[in-house]
């Protein structure tokens, strides 16, 4: 049996995926992790199953060390207060994230419809004019509050506790809507059938002052043999049009045959709803 010695880090907390056959082995393996990189590594875990919940999170066992879930990320020069028995992070999406946010400009106002505990929103909000940032996990919005305050970007940041769909319905019908430039969606699961939330979200609205229709930013994930195809038609069919001319690129592959997709686009300006 080959042991695994790849984890992801989160602070001080080392984040084992650990395989059938090595679960009789857990506390030996998270053990050796352990003595292996203290003092850097204070806690173990491993994830006992997949993410099933509306607020992302995962069920972890703690194998070693401190049993506590609470630790502090340092990423990009921002720093981030998680728990992660109550909220969700990724720690190997640290470069998509810079990627994204690098493409953003000081004249730029962003809406982040999934933001959780911030990592999009925060290092948006060094750049750009305003942040608009909304998640439905409670837990993680008060994270994202402490987060702001921690790197001193709070007032630049509107924050909302919401379903995304009635967060896009809110934030468009309102005198917000004509100045967003960015929308960020990353809830690579589920991100794609929100786009509904969208369709004819001008129609009502003054016609002749949408002249700078918003930058769609969105995530998923595809088992398809052709995930760039897959994940456009699934997106054109939610929108209900016709052509959309996405930009797409592969992200990640999250397990085997499984890739992570981001979808960037200008979001059609529909004129009726029902279309």
């Amino acid at each position: 049996m080959i042991v695994p010695s790849a984890f992801e880090t989160v602070g001080h907390i080392a984040h084992l995926n650990l395989r059938d056959e090595h679960l009789p082995y857990k506390k030996l393996i998270a053990k050796v992790v352990l003595d292996k990189n203290k003092p850097k590594i204070r806690t173990v875990v491993n994830k006992i199953d997949a993410i099933h919940s509306d607020y992302r999170t995962m069920q972890l066992e703690v194998l070693a060390g401190n049993k506590s879930l609470v630790t502090t990320v340092v990423e990009n020069g921002l720093k981030f207060t998680v728990d992660l028995a109550t909220v969700y992070w990724n720690s190997r999406l640290a470069m998509e994230r810079l990627r994204l946010v690098s493409g953003f400009t000081h004249d730029d106002v962003v809406c982040d419809v999934f933001c959780g505990v911030g990592p999009i929103t925060i290092s948006a909000a060094k750049i750009v004019k305003r942040v608009y940032a909304n998640d439905l996990n409670p837990s993680a919005i008060e994270y994202l509050e402490r987060n702001s305050v921690l790197n001193r970007l709070e007032r630049k940041i509107k924050i909302f506790n919401m379903d995304g769909r009635r967060f896009i319905s809110l934030i468009f019908a309102s005198e917000k809507a004509l100045s967003i430039t960015q929308v960020v969606m990353n809830l690579p699961n589920d991100a794609a059938e929100y786009l509904d939330a969208f369709r004819g979200i001008y129609s009502n609205k003054m016609r002749g002052d949408v002249r700078n229709l918003p930058t769609i930013h969105v995530y998923g994930f595809s088992k398809a043999d052709d995930p760039e195809f897959d994940f456009h038609e699934r997106i054109r069919i939610t929108l209900r049009e016709v052509e959309v001319d996405v930009e797409m690129r592969r992200v990640r592959l999250v397990a085997p045959g499984k890739w992570m997709l981001c979808a960037k686009f200008t979001l059609p300006q529909s004129r009726n709803p029902n279309a």
